[in-house]
């Protein structure tokens, strides 16, 4: 045991300093925080008006669009309508009104009046029940005559009550007039204002939000959730939207803010609204004002968080620095066990630790267990970032580990982002559980000074004495078991088992094999087409790796690019792409041949700090123009850090190298990042393609990618389009650009010569 050192009473010069420096460090950090909570609510407020701006645009986007659609899609129902002589027998084409309802799902009844307002038809009622007669009712008889002679293709009536359905709805008519203009019959088609699957809910809008149109007059058009219909509709409007309209009768769109915007919504809300660009009619969307306090919490809690641990870290620091001194000499010998950086035992504490347990285990006959814990692509960030912030988030690591064990087991660090967690008494059931604990608190971002990084571990489990009977074989074991859980695709755990050394032998041939094929230029280049979708000519291609082997043997990409990131022979691998397409884009140019190639970027190589000026190096040294170059990354890659992608995107945008986000929607995928993210297209995953026209939630998202796109002016492409109708439903969609297997598989170059030759994709006719 070491002695007790005397206790200092008076603080020295050193002392005295050091506090009052701390409690100026206290101080100015307190103002800072305030600072810094200030300018991010500042800019989350305006992000959130912008979100909500680009939701209500789109809204009045689709609206005008259903709205063209019905009306328009009237026009050939009243030439049949005609053709059957519906004035003399309107049951006979009762059919084609149930028809038109069913190809038009929004419309619950369609109706037809006759010019002197009487009610023809209407598919709410039965064959041969009684009609109501609305003749009797001068408003409604004097609404009905004034459509019969308006001048416009299709009127957008007012929410009523229906008569016949018993439900809320409005109303689109359209006129059938004859040669000389005058009116033989009115169509109305209802528009239910509570049906679900609507135009209306079809937005992805925060939660609480309210959606819908006003009018140019200042009555609701339509609006959901709408809990009492009565209380909405049929009245003027009094909220901040109505009175911004009359006030700006020109207004195209804008924001508002303030309480209780809608009848039965309370409490203080942000809204946008925008004009839709042929009706007098108003797109709006709100949410409550909570939503920007959540989004705000989400953004900045880490920084909150890890500020106010630092100030009460910073208070304990300045407390304990009274008392210290006396401790000076006991910490000293302490320090000799512990890591420099984290303050963790250090290797020798561990292995102390680790022959304790032995000792105890061959006593008691208890188990006990060991995880081996590894940073994955650590040294990316390193690499990256610095090693400064490399270090500080070693030491934010360490503080999870050790607040998610919950004094289950003592944790080191035995070198560089490699963590070992002995667990005394604790047979290999329990190391699962903790292993799952530990990945599970890995998944939220680490926030290290003005960079949210992500950070997962890989995680090796060895028990004793099953995996080892001494220090030495223990951890070789558990380290071997961690390696393995790098092969499944990180984030994840593995139990040690016999095999697993085999399973490291071949890792360690497979990537001998990979330096000789790079050696002995055994890569290959496929390149699968990109069509242009208006002219079915092909404009580019997507450069695709193969390796062939000695053997002829062609082993595709997902075999082994996990062994070349953890090798790092990735960048070597990644260069050989990048001249490799530029000389062959360059040799189809010459050729007259006006295409562009795009390569993938994976998240090793996005990580380089020099792959900005390799790009451009090579681009100079083959003699291609940049925007023949494109670069495809998925989602995830740029949000692993995403102001530092932002400015790598950035600098690649201003060099006008063309810039793609793959596998678009099954990442992170918000309006905010899209925003941020400096791209030119984004492509629609396959799993997405594969279910258009089949599955209601995959055309809806492919829908809303396009209509996102085009407000946002990027491309689209479509990958994995295999069928021909995945191609014309796309095309009816307007998408614009489409690869997959149905056009052309990845094919050599002489073969992608050959298909530009034969000129032969024009398939969207």
């Amino acid at each position: 045991m070491v002695a007790d050192v005397p206790v200092i009473t008076n603080p020295t010069s050193f002392t005295r300093l050091l506090r009052n420096s701390v409690l100026a460090l206290i101080i100015g950090g307190a103002i800072a925080l305030a600072a810094y909570c200030k300018h991010s609510w500042d800019r989350e407020v305006q992000e959130v008006r912008e979100n909500l701006l680009v939701q209500s645009s789109f809204l009045a986007t689709a609206s005008q669009s259903f709205f063209d659609n019905v009306g328009n899609g009237l026009k050939p129902l009243g030439q049949l309508l005609y053709n059957k002589n519906i004035l003399e027998d309107p049951e006979a084409s009762r059919s084609y009104l149930e028809d038109f309802s069913d190809r038009y799902p929004e419309v619950v009844t369609i109706a037809v009046f006759a010019p002197d307002g009487r009610m023809l038809i209407n598919t709410g009622a039965k064959p041969g029940q009684t009609l109501p007669d609305f003749r009797k009712d001068p408003p409604y008889l004097t609404n009905l005559l004034a459509d019969m002679v308006n001048p416009s293709s299709y009127v957008i009536g007012q929410p009523e009550f229906g008569k016949v359905i018993k439900r809320w709805r409005f109303t689109i008519r359209r006129v059938m007039r004859n040669e000389s203009g005058q009116p033989m019959f009115l169509m109305q088609a209802a528009i239910p204002l509570e049906k679900e699957g609507t135009f209306l809910h079809q937005l992805p809008v925060p939660p609480n939000s309210f959606i819908g149109l006003l009018r140019g007059d200042g009555l609701q058009q339509a609006r959901w959730p709408a809990k009492e219909p009565s209380e909405i509709y049929g009245k003027p409007s009094e909220g901040p939207v109505a009175q911004t309209v009359r006030n700006n009768p020109n207004i195209l769109s804008g924001y508002v803010e303030g309480e209780s915007l809608w009848t039965d919504s309370k409490g203080f809300r942000a809204g946008s609204f925008t004009r839709l660009s042929r009706t007098d009619m108003y797109a709006y969307v709100s949410a409550p004002w909570s939503y920007v306090w959540q989004q705000w919490w989400i953004h900045n809690s880490a920084v909150l968080v890890v500020s106010v641990l630092f100030l009460l870290v910073t208070s304990l620091v300045a407390h304990r620095i009274w008392t210290r001194e006396k401790l000076h000499r006991q910490e000293l010998l302490a320090q000799a066990r512990r890591d420099a950086l984290t303050g963790l035992p250090n290797r020798a504490a561990a292995e102390e630790m680790i022959q304790f347990c032995i000792d105890m285990s061959h006593t008691l006959d208890r188990k006990f267990s060991l995880l081996f814990l590894d940073i994955d692509r650590f040294k990316d960030i390193n690499d990256s970032l610095g090693h400064a912030t490399g270090d500080r988030l070693l030491i934010k690591i360490s503080e999870l580990i050790k607040d998610s064990l919950n004094e289950e087991g003592m944790v080191s660090r035995l070198g560089g982002d490699e963590f070992l967690i002995v667990l005394p008494a604790r047979d290999v059931d329990t190391a699962v559980d903790i292993a799952q604990r530990l990945i599970g608190v890995f998944r939220k971002p680490i926030r290290v000074g003005e960079h949210s990084l992500v950070a997962t571990p890989s995680i090796g489990i060895a028990q004793f004495p099953e995996h080892g009977e001494d220090i030495d074989t223990l951890l070789k074991h558990a380290d071997t078991a961690m390696y393995e859980s790098k092969r499944q695709g990180r984030n994840a755990f593995s139990v040690y088992m016999d095999q697993l050394g085999e399973k490291v032998l071949e890792r360690v041939e497979l990537e001998r094999m990979l330096r000789d094929a790079l050696e002995q230029n055994l890569f290959k280049l496929h390149y699968q087409p990109v069509v242009d979708m208006t002219t079915g000519r092909i404009v580019g291609a997507e450069a695709l790796l193969r390796w062939v082997r000695a053997d002829g043997m062609i082993v595709m990409p997902m075999s082994f690019i996990g062994v070349a990131e953890e090798s790092g022979l990735i960048h070597q691998i990644g260069e050989w792409v990048l001249h490799n397409a530029l000389e062959q884009v360059k040799a189809w140019n010459d050729a007259g041949h006006n295409l562009w190639v795009s390569i993938n970027i994976s998240p090793r190589q996005f990580q380089d700090p020099n792959l900005v000026e390799k790009i451009s190096s090579a681009l100079d040294m083959i003699g291609v123009e940049p925007d023949q170059l494109g670069i495809e990354i998925t989602e995830t890659v740029a949000m692993l850090n995403p102001e530092a992608s932002s400015r790598i995107l950035g600098r690649l945008k201003e060099m006008g190298v063309r810039i793609a986000i793959d596998d678009f929607g099954t990442g992170y995928s918000s309006l905010s990042y899209l925003k941020r993210i400096p791209a030119d297209k984004v492509k629609i995953d396959k799993s997405f393609v594969d279910g258009i026209n089949l599955e209601v939630d995959d055309t809806a998202i492919v829908h809303t990618i396009l209509a996102l796109a085009e407000i946002l002016d990027k491309k689209v492409i479509a990958e994995g389009v295999e069928t021909e109708d995945q191609y014309n439903a796309l095309h009816a969609l307007n998408c614009q650009l489409a690869q997959g297997y149905w056009i052309s598989r990845p094919i050599p170059p002489d073969d992608f010569t050959e298909l530009l030759g034969r000129t032969l994709l024009n398939r969207a006719a």
